[in-house]
């Protein structure tokens, strides 16, 4: 009996084809964690830069809104100056207040 060649040709072929297709599924795979990688590094570079560009209009703003500026700004070119009287202060006691309340109430009832 002579033993037929055709089984071991389709099961080398078919060996061969499944390790093929496995590796060209390892090599898809590889190529796409790498894609994600790179996408993530430049991702976090972009979010750094958006981080330091906020930080950058923080200051800024912080500079711009300082009192040392504005009243320079006051002082310099609107010619306004600074009031040197002390501001009004009025002391008035709780039972005057509640007094005026009470009235008030009293008037619109």
């Amino acid at each position: 009996m002579k033993k037929s060649v055709k089984p071991f040709i389709v099961l080398s072929i078919s060996v061969f084809v499944a390790f093929a297709f496995l590796t060209l599924i390892y090599v898809g795979l590889k190529l796409e964690c790498e894609k994600l990688t790179k996408e993530k590094v430049l991702t976090e570079e972009k979010l750094d830069d958006l981080k330091n560009w906020r930080t950058n209009l923080t200051a800024q703003d912080q500079a711009l809104s300082s009192e040392e500026r504005i009243v320079e700004i006051a002082q310099d070119e609107l010619g306004m100056v600074r009031n040197a009287e002390q501001p009004v202060v009025m002391t008035v006691s709780k039972e005057e207040i509640d007094e005026i309340s009470n009235a008030i109430s009293k008037k619109y009832e």
